[in-house]
Order: C-alpha cells, then structure tokens, then sequence
C-alpha cells in the first residue's frame, strides 16, 4: 500500500477540518522521515504501522473524543505569566521552561501542547521577535534566585538558527544567574542534520544537556546513530524521554528494545509518560489496567540499567508516578494519585476502547 491510499487522503482531509475548529496541529512531515513511514506502509501493505501513527491522523484520531478531555490537563496557561506572550512557562520552582519557537522539523499528530503551540503560531504571525520573548523572560528571572535552570522547548529549539541559538544561551548566562540549560528536541529523528556543528559547538559552550523525544526504536535509522555518535564525541550530555502511545510502543518488549539500543549509543532515558487526556487524545491512550501491566512486565524483563527509568504521569501539580498512585476506580473511570498531600484525579482510558498495539505490527522489522 502506498501511502498516499484513499484511506490515508481521506484521513488527512476530515483531520484538516478538525485541526481548524479545534485549535490542532497540522499535519506536517518532513521528507527524511516520509521516507520510513513510505517503507512501513509499503512492508505492512496499511498504514497502521507506529511511525506512520506518530505523524499521520488515524481513524481513531478524527473520530473518537472523550468527555473528559480538556485543551490544557496541566494547566500549561496557568503557569504563563500574562506577559510572557505564551513564551515561558513557571510550574516547578527552580526552574523555568522557555519557548522560542513553535513550529518543528515534522508535527507529532499526538502533540500534548497543541493547543498551546497554535496560538503561539498565530503571535509568531504577529512579528513578536525573539529579543523581545528574551527581554521579558530575563525580566522575569532577574528577582527569582530559585530559579536555576532554562529548559528551550517548543515547538522545537533545535529549529532555530545558530546565531539565534546562540543569543538565548549568551544573554541568559551574562544578564541572569541561571547554572544550568537544557535543550529539549526530535530533531534528531526528523532532521539529524539540524544539529550542525555549529549548533553542537555552542550547546557545548554552555554546557547544555540534550534531551530527545525518540519514541520508537524504529526511529533510529544509519543517519540517526551517526548523529548522536558525533554528539557523544562533543563530551555532550545525551538524555532521552517520550509518552507511552497506544499502536505505537504500547508493548514491554518495544519498550525494553528501545531503551537498550539508546543505552548502548550511551543515551540515558530519564521518563515515560503517561499521555495526557487532552482533546483528540484517545487514539494514544491507554487504560490504566493494561498500562500498569506493561509497567510491571518492563520492570521485571529489563536489565537493572534501564529498569530504573520513572513512568509518570504530568499534572497541574507536577509529576506522579505509579508509586504514588493513591486510588484506582476503575468503575467510575479515574486513579487518584497523591503528591505533597494533593489528590490528582486521572482520568482512565475506557478497557472497552483500548485496542492493544500488535508487536508483529509494532516491530514489523524484527519479523521480516
């Protein structure tokens, strides 16, 4: 199957619909990482395969929304100062999450913070410059001494121009306090050949660790291994963290390969999430049973030095692991995890609606 079918056409144009009226994404794929989805449309002869669901509507995605789905499950809003234009984010006290750009090399169709990226689009269209975004960031900073790290996000930082790059890292080092950055991308695997050199140089100038967003070992291709092999030379410090997706890496053995392979290329993954319930989110989601099963079956057929790795969930709170959870209802459609004293109601993915990924589709390489 190629992978422009009618089914995949049909789904691209109800999504295009839906992404207007609800404030989504658009789809958008680079040529690097077309080319594997084309490969697994073209081996799985559908276009069910994970790297195509980690880019491209599926039917799920345009037409199944829970009630109790919301735009911003972490309060993302509530944590941006009024007059930060959606440039920054101040949820955890020692540190602040800065956004310079919003656009990225391809859309991950399961972005969590659609919402909050399209209106930043639509003030990018309004010519509010990066000095500007900087100015009131390091504003902001100047009078907080427990702030000591920015983490660039996005969209994705990696996006930008050195020169620009650059500027963000100097002008917060020279004007502010702050110890330490770090730099958050998928660039890696959409567009390894963002990172430049140049850009390398300067992440290592100012002692920024990286962290990627890989989410399935079928990402990794010869040019993404080549990348970060030159990134390992550098002396950066590499990281790695991603959602657990249903039909994408719903599964403990894509999981544990997954984390092996990033091990063995001395990549350390740091979270698993848990999805957030946000709007057009069901397609990704997991029920709680199920989701603690592949939990336990990681934990007990993984080696000791991936094992370790957190899976939690975010909330307007911070982040709550399994070991805090506090309550599960499956009945009434919630868990209620517990941080600080405070009750985090998550709500469950129903059991009827959770279609499991199948590991001969979810590793179709692996049984060639």
């Amino acid at each position: 199957m190629k992978i422009n079918s009618e089914s995949h056409e049909q789904r691209l144009a109800e999504y295009e619909s839906l992404a207007t009226e609800n404030n989504l994404l658009p789809v958008k794929v680079n040529s690097f990482f077309k080319k594997k989805v084309e490969a697994e449309c073209a081996h799985l002869n559908n276009c069910e395969g994970p790297l195509y669901r980690i880019v491209y509507p599926t039917a799920e995605k345009v037409s199944e929304k829970q009630d109790f789905e919301t735009n911003d499950f972490v309060d993302d809003r509530e944590n941006m100062p009024d007059d930060s234009q959606s440039s920054f984010i101040h949820k955890y006290k020692d540190r602040i999450l800065f956004l310079p750009v919003a656009h990225c090399a391809s859309n991950c169709i399961y972005c969590f913070r659609q919402d909050v990226l399209s209106e930043k689009n639509q003030k990018v269209e309004k010519k509010i410059t990066l000095e500007e975004q900087l100015n009131i960031l390091i504003e902001y900073i100047t009078d907080k001494p427990e702030i000591e790290e920015v983490i660039l996000s996005g969209g994705d930082p990696m996006m930008l121009r050195a020169s620009d790059l650059k500027n963000i890292f100097s002008t917060i080092r020279s004007r502010t306090h702050i110890k330490y950055f770090r730099l958050h991308t998928k660039t890696i695997v959409f567009a390894p050949s963002v990172i430049s050199s140049e850009k390398i140089n300067i992440l290592k100038d100012y002692n920024c660790k990286l962290v990627f967003h890989i989410t399935h070992p079928y990402e990794v291709c010869d040019e993404v291994k080549n990348k970060i092999a030159e990134l390992n030379a550098s002396g950066l410090r590499l990281f790695n963290q991603f959602p657990i997706l249903r039909k994408i890496n719903d599964h403990h053995v894509v999981l544990i390969k997954l984390l092996k392979e990033l091990d063995e290329m001395n990549v350390r993954t740091l979270s698993i999430f848990f999805p957030d319930p946000v709007q057009y989110s069901s397609a990704y989601r997991i029920n709680l049973k199920r989701l603690f099963s592949i939990i336990d079956l990681f934990h007990w057929n993984s080696p000791s030095w991936i094992n370790s790795t957190r899976f939690c969930q975010d909330s307007v709170f911070g982040k709550v692991r399994r070991e805090d959870l506090h309550e599960y209802i499956p009945e009434k459609g919630y868990a209620l995890f517990k941080r600080e004293g405070q009750l985090i109601k998550v709500p469950d993915h129903p059991e009827k609606d959770d279609d499991p990924g199948v590991l001969e589709t979810l590793l179709w390489k692996d049984h060639l």
